[in-house]
Parts: structure tokens; sequence; C-alpha cells
């Protein structure tokens, strides 16, 4: 151990000649571990919100989902792209799909909806959709699904009286006109309710379900708009997008469920970026303490230092040991921020204290990356703070 440091030990844990210098320097810790404690506990918020968002889109979500680069373009069914998709190891199921925005009116309401056509692997693909059959399909009909959340939240009447009922609908498409170009038309089919679906609530209101097949029946063509895939847990999605990609070449767009809602991650990640700013401004004002808590010290041990300069002690190692003691008060404050932001956020964790609006907790997840981040803003910033303060001692041996 360098003298130097031993004797900026001696000055940080030792108690003070007087007591305000005792305070400042108390205040200097408090105030740094009051930024990390705030940098810190907002980070865990942020990583809390976007982990619940990946659990949210894993269940919500399929996996990849593949459709055409144009969105007109559509899949001619039991084509060689299945035999493809077959062939690469890793997914576990896929499912057919189609989507079509529907019009219906029911007594004097009229609703614009869409309505999805799905095989019968969806549910293997999507394992928190369930569908109940509370009839047996009619021929004649398009059979459809309707989401809890919707008949409860849009059709003022009993749930019998729903299923018993046919509702009139217009399935929106694009055929080609004479000039070769594509128009917008509707086909008018009459729906029966088969059953119910139950998703998420915002599938439920704002979808109907129903058989691909018997949508393709209606179109009158065996085709299809998207596959969506699940795969293997242990699986790698990004790997395994990148080999659909070499697998069906450029013409099909290929996502991921993450990459459906880039808006969200680019907004959360901007807000971070915003966060850091503002508690780098922070802590950069709060590093007035520190500034402060050194100087003071300097002149509380005026007289000891005089003596160590008398007797040889270079001016350099006294401006070492000031700064010692800065980089103790920033570790200290740091540590100590970093500790009860840990305790808050394991008690938050575990039992859900904090809630918004009452019911949803606040969703909190502690990262050795957040932690890291804030260890290294924290400590750059007392660094920079406490090499600068060095340079009022020239002015008091002068």
């Amino acid at each position: 151990m360098s003298t130097s440091f031993y004797i900026s030990i001696r000055y940080f844990f030792y108690k003070k000649k007087n007591n305000i210098v005792n305070f400042i320097v108390f205040l200097s810790i408090l105030s740094i571990g009051v930024s990390t404690f705030s940098l810190s506990t907002i980070l865990f918020i942020f990583s809390g919100l976007e982990d619940l968002n990946k659990k949210f889109y894993k269940i919500h979500y399929p996996d990849i989902t593949i459709s055409y680069l144009n969105e007109k373009n559509f899949f001619i069914d039991n084509n060689i792209i299945i035999k493809k998709i077959k062939s690469i190891q890793g997914i576990k199921a896929f499912s057919k799909t189609m989507e079509k925005k529907v019009f219906l009116r029911y007594k004097n309401h009229e609703y614009f909806i869409f309505l999805k056509g799905v095989d019968l692997e969806y549910e293997k693909v999507m394992k928190k959709f369930k569908k109940t059959n509370l009839k047996n399909s009619k021929i004649d009909y398009l059979n459809i699904y309707v989401g809890w959340s919707y008949i409860a939240s849009y059709f003022p009447i009993l749930l019998y009286h729903v299923i018993n009922m046919p509702l009139q609908i217009f399935i929106f498409d694009y055929k080609k006109n004479n000039k070769n170009t594509l128009s917008l038309f509707f086909m008018k089919k009459k729906a029966f309710v088969q059953g119910i679906f139950n998703f998420s609530p915002k599938v439920d209101r704002e979808y109907f379900f129903c058989d691909l097949s018997e949508l393709q029946n209606v179109m009158k063509k065996k085709i299809f708009h998207a596959l969506e895939i699940k795969v293997h847990d242990k699986m790698n999605i990004n790997n395994m997008k990148n080999i659909l990609v070499k697998k069906l070449g450029p013409k099909f767009n290929i996502k991921t469920r993450i990459e459906k809602e880039k808006i969200f991650y680019k907004i959360l990640n901007t807000e971070k970026i915003f966060v850091y700013f503002l508690f780098v401004l922070m802590t950069l004002i709060t590093g007035f303490n520190l500034f402060s808590a050194i100087y003071i010290l300097q002149l509380d041990k005026f007289k000891e230092l005089f003596t160590l300069w008398s007797i040889g002690f270079s001016l350099h190692r006294i401006k070492i040991v000031f700064l010692y003691i800065g980089f103790l008060i920033t570790i200290f404050g740091c540590l100590s921020g970093l500790l009860m932001s840990y305790t808050i956020s394991l008690i938050q964790e575990k039992y859900k204290i904090f809630k918004v609006a009452k019911k949803i907790p606040f969703p909190v997840k502690i990262t050795g990356k957040d932690s890291y981040i804030v260890i290294c803003i924290i400590l750059i910033i007392g660094s920079i703070i406490s090499f600068y303060s060095l340079k009022r001692i020239n002015n008091i041996y002068k």
C-alpha cells in the first residue's frame, strides 16, 4: 500500500476536526448514491419493460412469419415452398394463414374487422390460441369464431342470441381489371357463429377466426397469404431466419416476432438514451458536492499536509491523496446507490408493491449490462470531478 493511499484512507474514515466537514463528505456520498440509485432503478425498469414485451410477443406472435414482399401476392397451396420448409430442421410447426378485412352490419351497428383463416396447425404455432365449438358447423355459411372480449364489448345481447342469428359480412379483396391493374371489390357472405376463441384482449376485439379451407372456398382460390412458424425452444430465431432466407430467396418478406415491433424497440432505446443524458447531467450537478467535499478537506487538513510538504512530501503526492479520497467517495456513493436499487428492485420483483393504475405491477429486471453502464458513468464523472478539484491545491500552498 502506497503512503498516499494510506493517508487518504485515514482522512476518509477517521473523524474530522470540524463536524461541517463530516456533514459535507456525507452529503457528497449521499448525492452520488441518489444519482446511482435513480439511474440504475430506471434502467432496471426499462429492462423489465423490454423483458415483459418479449414474453408478450413470444405468447401472442409467431416466432417467424413468411409472406411475399408485395403484400398483394399470395402463396398457391401445396407448392414447393412448403416442402422446402418441411426439410429444415428446427421448425416445430407451421401454419398457413389468410387475413382479410371484412365489413359487417348487425342490427343498427356497423363494424370493420379482420377475418383470419387458419389451418389445424395454428394451435400448435400459437399455444395461447384456444377455440371452443358451441354449435356444429353449417355447410351454407362461413363458420366463424368470435373473441370472447369482442362479444362482451360490442354486442349488447346475450351469447346464445349471437350464436343463433346469422351475420351478413362483406369480404374485401382485389382483382385485375381491364387495364391489368388491381381494383378493390367485396364479396357478400352469410356467416354463422360456430364458437368462441380466447387469445388476448387485443386480438379478441380486432379479429374473427375461421377455417382456412372455408375462406378459400369463399374466395374460390386455394391460396394463403402467410406462413407462421414455431421454432424449437433451443433454436436461435435469428439463425433460423437466415436459413430460411437462403432457402427461399430474396422475394420473400421473412420477419421474426421482434422485427415486427421495431418501432417499440426504437422508442425504448431512444428513451434510454434520453435517460442516460438526463442522469449524466444530474450527476454532474450533484458532483459539485464532491468538489466541495474535497476542497473542504484540503482546507481542514492544511496543517498536516503542510507538515508533510515541509519534510519532503511532494505536491504531486499530496494531490494523489485527495484524488484517492475523491475515488473513495465516488465508490462508496455508487455502491450504496446500487445496493439500495438492488434491494428495492428485488422487493418489487417478489412482492409487486408498486403498481400502475392499482393493477399492473411495475416490471423490474436487474441486468449486469445496466449495472456495468451505471458504474462506468458514475466512476467516470467522479474521476473527472476529483481530478479537476486538485487544481485548488496549487492555490492553497502558494
